[in-house]
């Protein structure tokens, strides 16, 4: 509260309560003891100014003396000198101040004496007051600062989490990619050498992708092409590529790198695992305010084909809860011959595209 004067708010409302104390007790005196008016004025001040900076100092001590890991009778005994220190200053200090003040005029320091223990009690109560309103205070902020630690930490989980999930992509599909090249140096490499060119571009796009943006779903297409010519040098005329999307929706917000999974698996389940012609079809409509993306692939029901990990689509559709926080945008539908995957994209235009 006073540590810095930053807490102006704060600062205000301390003022204002000791304020309204002065005010109750210059009524108090002036009224039921009958002190004159400019001496019930000056006592109201004193008495009040005196332990609105005691209680400063008592601020600094309760928010400094890490109360959480106090037990009780340690912390009733710190109160007990406390209080009896900050009452043996605010009335000792009063008593002088008011004395110079009244001229120490012998009735006013009667009544003075007289009303002494009265004064310490209401100071004690003060004293009560002030000390719990400063735990409650310490408590809150403790408590703020604690939410603010886990959400930043929550924050970071999540970004180490997302960004372990993108990094998964790249060596999955350079693996594959070096193993297609591996298969063409003898057989072809003319082919090879294609798809080395296309690869370092491939690659050269990806590394410039920025962990902590969107990407577009005109740039993520652009990407999709690299890698779907990288597979077309290998299989040629087999492998059939259809696109079905609107320009209107080229700049809609998609998380980066998040469709490469889903047309590298359809490959891998088609083309991989076909004998014959083999179509990757990849659609893009608007519905609803949504942007849906679906990729859609052939494969032979009668072929065994090849078991994968599913590392791919298991970490599309994790990042798709962790970038949106929703588990319903993927969906998986499988037919007689063609796998689909299907995933929804919210409308999002905080999140701006990545600059090729």
């Amino acid at each position: 509260m006073f540590s810095g004067m930053k807490n102006n708010s704060l600062l205000t409302a301390y003022a204002v309560a000791w304020l309204s104390v002065a005010v109750v007790h210059y009524i108090i005196v002036s009224t039921q003891l009958g002190v004159g008016i400019s001496i019930a004025i000056a006592e109201a001040i004193v008495f009040s100014l005196l332990f609105a900076l005691l209680g400063i100092g008592l601020w600094f001590i309760v928010k400094f003396s890490d109360f959480e890991k106090l037990n009780r009778q340690e912390m009733i005994l710190r109160h007990a000198t406390s209080s009896t220190v900050t009452l043996l200053l605010w009335f000792g200090g009063s008593y002088i101040i008011l004395g110079f003040i009244s001229n120490h005029d012998p009735d006013y320091i009667q009544q003075l004496n007289d009303t002494m223990m009265v004064r310490i009690m209401a100071g004690l109560l003060l004293y009560i007051i002030m000390i719990i309103v400063f735990y409650l205070l310490i408590n809150n902020q403790n408590l703020k600062q604690r939410k603010a630690r886990e959400e930043a930490l929550q924050h970071l989980l999540h970004e180490s989490e997302l960004n372990s999930l993108r990094a998964q992509i790249k060596p999955h599909f350079l693996f594959n990619s070096l193993n297609s090249i591996s298969a063409l140096t003898i057989t072809n490499p003319e082919k090879a050498q294609e798809m080395i060119i296309n690869l370092s571009e491939f690659m050269r796009y990806s590394l410039n992708l920025s962990d902590n943006k969107m990407s577009t779903l005109k740039q993520e297409l652009y990407h999709l092409r690299l890698y779907l010519e990288i597979e077309k040098v290998r299989f040629g005329g087999r492998l059939k590529i259809e696109e079905v999307i609107s320009d209107t929706i080229l700049e809609w917000p998609i998380p980066p790198m998040i469709l490469q999974p889903l047309v590298e698996n359809a490959v891998k389940h088609g083309v991989y695992d076909t004998p014959g012609e083999s179509f990757v079809r990849i659609e893009g409509v608007q519905a609803n305010g949504w942007l849906e993306i679906t990729v859609t692939n052939n494969f032979d029901p009668s072929l065994p084909g090849k078991r994968g990990t599913g590392t791919g689509l298991s970490n599309v559709m994790k990042r798709m809860q962790m970038v949106y926080n929703m588990t319903n945008l993927a969906k998986i539908s499988k037919n007689e011959n063609t796998f689909e995957v299907k995933l929804k994209f919210p409308g999002n235009d905080k999140n701006q595209g990545i600059n090729n």
